[in-house]
Formats: structure tokens, C-alpha cells, sequence
């Protein structure tokens, strides 16, 4: 019996110290995250705005049109994953007992 309450508490104290070191490195690193993605949407962003400003035949247009659908489905990913991260780390801590 005692073993086991033993157990759990080392586990606990493992997630405890794996959530605060998770939420400590989102804290430091967030906003450099957020500005890299935000760089690559911008000179993607121009890339497929030039591809499209030089097609001249249908495929290459279809072919940048292909690529604004992607780049939207993209940016729709980087903010689901942007916003996601930190509550999936909240809620990680709620669930270990650290406190949100």
C-alpha cells in the first residue's frame, strides 16, 4: 500500500516538473515562435502573390490559385496549433494539479 501512495507521488511530482518546465519554455520562446511563423506566412504570402501577378497561361494560374488555397489552409493550421499549445499546456497543468 505504501508503495503505490509512494508511486504516485513521484509521478506526480515527474508531471509537475515536466508541465512547469513546458510552460516556462512556452513563456521564453512564444513570441519568437509567433514572429517566425508570422515571417514565413508573409514571404510565402509574396511568393504566391508574384506567382500569380506572372501567370500567363491557365495551368500556372490554376497552379497559384492552388497555392493561395494552400497557403489559407496553412495560416488556418498555424492558429489552430498557436492557439491549441498553450491551452493543451493549461489544461495539462490543471489536470497534474499545478494550477492554471
Amino acid at each position: 500500500m505504501n508503495s503505490n501512495l509512494l508511486a504516485e507521488t513521484t509521478l506526480n511530482g515527474s508531471l509537475e516538473q515536466i508541465v512547469t518546465s513546458l510552460k516556462s519554455l512556452m513563456d521564453s520562446f512564444w513570441i519568437y515562435i509567433v514572429m517566425a511563423l508570422a515571417a514565413v506566412v508573409v514571404i510565402w504570402g509574396a511568393y504566391v502573390g508574384i506567382k500569380i501577378a506572372i501567370a500567363h497561361r491557365n495551368e500556372e494560374k490554376i497552379n497559384a490559385r492552388d497555392m493561395v488555397k494552400n497557403l489559407i489552409i496553412g495560416i488556418v493550421i498555424i492558429f489552430v496549433v498557436a492557439m491549441g499549445a498553450p491551452l493543451l499546456i493549461n489544461g495539462l497543468s490543471a489536470w497534474v494539479g499545478i494550477g492554471a
